[in-house]
């Protein structure tokens, strides 16, 4: 299967446990590869026949910064279920990572895959 990715997708939202994490918007990275056909996009040379990354990634954009949850687990299976709801994609692989928490680390984060039974048409 064929693949779209994101690399380093820079977010804002308000995230974390401690009350210290909740007075202002944190910094997470977000990794994406989302598996759909892009046969017709390799012949048509129209984007219209891929998978359109901008608008994966200003999607994700504005559920960061719409969210206030505790965990990253669960900011990360919000954006990885609208992928999976709004765009042609089979699988997606999210990665998000939350760099400025802990200063002896480069980051924390999570992994998420989601993938369903059969692969959507794209248009």
């Amino acid at each position: 299967m064929d693949k779209v990715f994101i690399k380093g997708l820079e977010l804002y939202t308000l995230i974390g446990v401690y009350d210290f994490e909740r007075n202002a918007k944190q910094r997470v990275l977000v990794d994406l590869e989302m598996c759909t056909d892009l046969t017709a996009a390799g012949i048509s040379d129209n984007v219209n026949d891929t998978l359109n990354y901008a608008a994966v990634a200003e999607r994700l954009a504005e559920l960061a910064n719409k969210a206030s949850f505790k965990l990253l687990e669960a900011l990360a299976s919000q954006m990885i279920d609208a992928i999976m709801d709004e765009f042609p994609v089979s699988s997606v692989v999210l990665t998000m990572h939350k760099p400025d928490i802990l200063k002896n680390v480069q980051s924390v984060g999570v992994v998420l895959h989601k993938q369903r039974s059969a692969a959507p048409k794209l248009n």
